[in-house]
């Protein structure tokens, strides 16, 4: 490119956040902040799931007259459809009215970082963030970046929490100095308590039978690619069949990709294979399962409560932290991990009840552990006193 040329790549999305900002402010001081007004975003409107959907759903029920807002990307409106509630208002995602509604919403939820434009009005809008995994393995926001990107997420007014380790993470991966609602992650209510109606429920729209075994394996994706390299794929059929020999049950496996992940052959194991990629609410998914294996995803460290074995597959540890920051050596954890297919199939052999839930007590305590199992109320309990003390424009 020639010196004093005009680089669209650049000037495009200045001009965006420009025309943005001014939008923004713009319908705060013509609309003011409407004090009965929540907006709701998952996963940068991919899903109409995960814990602010179970903050969404409690707070209808104990104050229905709150407005209900939800952005959601134009795909997920679409496959959603007649599920998404009547008392929810879906935005699309990035639109013009999503960005009004926002800026002038008393209480904003997210589980995931906002646009730079949307900086909440100090001390007249509230902003709740109840991030997608509280005891990450990988490094996230300023944590995992080298660059002076300014995030939303500083601006804060509460962070939802279920450790001690997940407090420490926040405060240097959103530079957060704030207060937290430290009762747990209200997604991880439903895992704390762990009622067998609610997983025969979950088994059953499955279509799982009562005596299957069910293994839900969620690998997440690799920085320098979306197809996960072959040697960090562990070989389910063999899994499965280890499965079963060591139980004496059948089994089938659950299976979630991450949204960015690609490259896993499930044609040799298609008939015991289950593909949940796309179902709203892995909560549910952890729910129904006897087992979990992931490579580096959090959302084991979830399962943990649940006193039942997860195993990490880290067949390419090396090469992933090469190209990923990462908080701690998995390999130095009480973590159960494998570095290939015989010693998963060797931990797979030696696991007993006993054993599992004194690996799961063992890991609770290393990451400092507190969830509640009333997460969810505890943050609408937050909401309900902020819209209760406001007043409408």
């Amino acid at each position: 490119m020639k010196t004093g040329s005009f680089d669209k790549s650049k000037a495009f999305p200045k001009l965006a956040h420009i025309y943005r900002s001014i939008m923004i402010r713009w319908a705060r001081l013509t609309r003011g902040i409407d004090g009965n007004k929540v907006v709701f975003c998952c996963l940068q409107g991919r899903f109409y799931g995960d814990s602010p959907r179970l903050i969404s759903e409690r707070l209808h029920e104990r104050r229905p007259e709150t407005e209900i807002l939800w952005i959601l990307k134009r795909a997920a409106i679409k496959r959603l459809g007649s599920s998404i509630p009547d008392y929810v208002r879906p935005l699309v995602y990035r639109s013009a009215r999503a960005f009004k509604e926002q800026a002038t919403a008393l209480v904003w939820v997210d589980n995931y970082t906002k646009q730079d434009a949307l900086i909440p009005a100090k001390g007249r809008q509230f902003y709740i963030q109840t991030w997608h995994g509280d005891r990450a393995i990988k490094c996230i926001c300023y944590d995992a970046e080298q660059n002076n990107i300014k995030r939303v997420e500083e601006k804060c007014d509460r962070v939802v929490t279920g450790s001690r380790f997940g407090e420490n993470m926040f405060r240097t991966a959103f530079r957060y100095k704030g207060e937290y609602i430290a009762a747990g992650c209200p997604r991880n209510d439903i895992l704390v308590k762990n009622d067998p109606e609610d997983i025969r429920r979950v088994r059953q729209a499955l279509g799982i039978a009562p005596e299957t075994k069910l293994l839900l394996y969620a690998p997440t994706y690799r920085e320098n690619s979306e197809v996960i390299p072959k040697r960090a794929q562990m070989d389910l059929n063999r899994t499965l069949k280890c499965l079963e020999e060591t139980t004496g049950q059948p089994w089938k496996c659950l299976f979630r990709a991450h949204y960015h992940s690609k490259g896993i052959d499930l044609e040799p194991v298609k008939d015991r294979i289950i593909d949940v990629t796309d179902h709203e609410e892995m909560s549910e998914l952890l729910l129904a399962a006897d087992m979990v294996l992931t490579d580096y995803s959090s959302c084991a460290l979830d399962f943990i409560v649940r006193d039942l074995p997860a195993i990490f597959f880290i067949a390419d540890w090396d090469e992933y932290v090469s190209t990923r920051k990462v908080y701690f050596d998995i390999r130095q954890t009480p973590l159960m991990t494998a570095a290939d297919q015989d010693a998963l199939e060797a931990l797979i052999r030696g696991l007993t009840p006993e054993k599992a839930r004194h690996n799961c007590a063992e890991i609770r305590d290393y990451f400092g552990y507190y969830e509640t199992g009333r997460a969810t109320d505890a943050v609408c309990d937050r909401i309900i006193e902020l819209l209760d003390g406001a007043k409408k424009p």
